[in-house]
């Protein structure tokens, strides 16, 4: 995915270099009044779109499909059905989440073979992350995970209450 967004930038920004025909000056269309009946067969001519994207513009990159982050639970946490205590790996996979699959997968840190819990997460939006962030709700004597964020994005992963 990131790199079609690469390709399509490149040939936008080649696509500006390109040299514009000598006629092409009067379809200026950046003007409102372009194309009137005394240009009429300047506008007619071909137009490269690609020389018309903006070189200011600006592509936010595809996330990867496959992000991780480490996670300590200090204390007992509940995550869906399983409670956790201690070192683990957050895994969100965007493939699995297109299929349809569970895409949210949390290993034990020491063996990231076989996944502790599984669960398809609630895209939820947020601000920009400037660090991975996962919400706790302090209940009793435990934890709940709500919700995770990887640095840098602005969407977040709900976690299902069971």
């Amino acid at each position: 995915m990131q790199l079609k967004i690469f390709a399509i930038a490149a040939v936008a920004a080649l696509a500006t270099l390109v040299p514009a025909r000598a006629d092409a000056q009067c379809c200026d269309h950046a003007k409102a009044a372009c194309c009137t009946e005394a240009m009429a067969n300047c506008c007619d001519k071909d137009i490269n779109i690609l020389a018309q994207v903006p070189v200011d513009m600006t592509l936010s990159p595809a996330p990867p499909v496959r992000q991780l982050t480490e996670v300590w639970f200090q204390r007992p946490t509940r995550v869906g059905k399983s409670i956790l205590q201690g070192r683990y790996v957050i895994e969100h996979d965007n493939d699995r989440m297109a299929r349809g699959e569970p895409c949210t997968y949390i290993y034990a840190y020491n063996d990231q073979t076989k996944p502790i819990v599984t669960f398809h997460c609630t895209h939820i939006e947020r601000g920009r992350a400037a660090n991975n962030v996962v919400v706790l709700d302090s209940q009793a004597d435990m934890a709940v995970m709500q919700e995770f964020q990887f640095a840098g994005e602005t969407a977040a992963h709900g976690v299902p209450a069971r």
